[in-house]
């Protein structure tokens, strides 16, 4: 099994780091523009990309204010995903958040596995831009 990780210093509080990758307009913000979320534990989060060609179902398995989530991939539209684990953990750093985030349990680093990775850096640096600015760089961002 692989893993994706990714640490990630945010000049914002846990709590609003937290609110960003749980409120479906926060995720809107800086992930997907395309997006069905709950925030509470047992909740899904549909993520579409590509006009819906390409879509991600993740169930909420746990969520701790300010602390971190975990989700669990469901039904991908990329096979790759399946049975796969994305956490988002988080500490308090000097007034800020420093973001431990993993996309656990991949089968190989083979076929999508270096694109998601990338894909998951690119997105990670839209969602400090927004935490930090005020403006991230979701997919399908009107222009």
């Amino acid at each position: 099994m692989a893993d994706i990780l990714h640490g990630v210093p945010i000049k914002a509080s846990p709590e609003a780091v937290y609110k960003a990758i749980t409120d479906p307009e926060g995720l809107r913000s800086w992930w997907t523009t395309d997006v069905e979320a709950e925030a509470k534990e047992g909740g899904l989060g549909v993520f579409r990309f590509e006009g819906g060609q390409v879509q991600m179902r993740m169930r909420v398995k746990s969520l701790s204010v300010g602390k971190g989530v975990r989700w669990q991939v469901e039904e991908p539209t990329p096979p790759e995903w399946e049975g796969t684990e994305i956490s988002w953990d988080l500490t308090e750093n000097e007034g800020g958040t420093n973001l431990l985030f993993a996309h656990r349990g991949w089968k190989s680093t083979g076929s999508s596995f270096p694109f998601i990775n990338y894909s998951w850096g690119y997105y990670l640096l839209s969602l400090v831009k927004y935490l930090e600015e005020g403006t991230g760089f979701p997919h399908d961002k009107p222009g």
